[in-house]
């Protein structure tokens, strides 16, 4: 990969709508992967509870709405792809394969991060040690 140019920096100074996209997704699926365990450690304020009280909804209602905000992300995210910029596709390939490991990482509601063993290295077993021949 080049190094990033100035011209790359100004544009991400501005705040384009795929940079809050990405952020949004890492947010919401970490909040949404990790409530369970962020409850059982004696954390009372996380994104999922805030989320209920200042909506007076239920966890599930919660869940459901973080989901909902991941999902309009990603189409944002994918828009922004899409569509020229001035920056290279090269520079906006590397934002976007960051939200696709945080993707990963959390994948089915799973907390890859704190449990790699259970959700990471199957990955990467997949990939480095079985991988399918073409």
């Amino acid at each position: 990969m080049t190094s990033a140019k100035e011209q790359d920096f100004e544009w991400l100074s501005k705040n384009p709508k795929i940079l809050e996209s990405c952020a949004v997704i890492y947010r919401v699926v970490d909040d949404i992967a990790t409530d369970e365990v962020e409850k059982s450690r004696g954390q009372i304020v996380t994104g999922i509870e805030c989320y209920k009280r200042d909506y007076g909804v239920t966890t599930e209602e919660a869940m459901t709405k973080f989901h909902e905000m991941a999902e309009t992300s990603w189409k944002d995210v994918n828009e922004g792809i899409l569509r020229p910029t001035p920056v290279s596709m090269e520079f906006l390939t590397c934002i976007l394969n960051l939200t696709r490991f945080v993707d990963v990482i959390y994948k089915h509601n799973q907390d890859g991060y704190t449990h790699p063993e259970k959700v990471i290295k199957p990955h990467i077993i997949a990939l480095l040690v079985d991988p399918i021949i073409i």
